[in-house]
């Protein structure tokens, strides 16, 4: 696998643990009319450590912003040791139905609402079933890969061979059919 999905660290450690299997995206300011569109059915995630903070994933999530900075990798490097599959794409233009959300991510209400409103009011809400990787894989942080932008080209592939579902089939099946029932309110 080629294709990267750049998002803070924080988020990746809550996906990874199987706190959440939802991402919510509006775009990057380097992203063609700063629109996001899913154009990736699978993807490894990129970790990234800028502008995320306390304040922006709700209490109950903080710890694992301490568990995100501990796998920061050295100055030059990123490190891959997830990737996910995209089981539903939807462009949600309704903020009520996007804060019916609440409790199937780790994001304040509040960044939730910045994002929604930016540029346009509608946001993305993608269902993903991630995957650890057999061993993580690191790999130079070349100039390409930095920016506000979603999506990065990997230089080289990442093997995702071997890699195992963080969560049961059963229990992502039951919190895809929860993010889509709170989706329709």
């Amino acid at each position: 696998m080629k294709t990267a999905f750049k998002e803070w660290a924080v988020i990746c450690r809550a996906l990874a643990e199987g706190r959440q299997s939802l991402i919510l995206r509006k775009g990057g300011i380097v992203e063609e009319g700063g629109e996001f569109r899913p154009d990736h059915p699978q993807f490894l995630l990129f970790p990234t450590f800028s502008h995320q903070a306390p304040d922006s994933v709700v209490p109950d999530a903080r710890p694992l912003l301490q568990l995100a900075a501990a796998d920061e990798p050295e100055a030059g490097e990123v490190v891959f040791r997830h990737f996910a599959i995209v089981a539903d794409a939807l462009r949600v233009k309704d903020l009520a139905a996007v804060l019916r959300l609440r409790g199937h991510h780790v994001w304040s209400d509040e960044v939730v609402e910045e994002r929604f409103h930016r540029w346009r009011d509608s946001i993305y809400s993608l269902v993903v079933r991630v995957y650890r990787l057999p061993v993580a894989v690191t790999l130079p942080l070349e100039e390409d890969y930095t920016g506000c932008k979603s999506w990065v080209e990997l230089s080289r592939d990442v093997s995702v061979e071997g890699s195992s579902p963080v969560l049961a089939d059963d229990d992502f099946a039951r919190r895809h059919s929860a993010v889509r029932a709170a989706l329709k309110g």
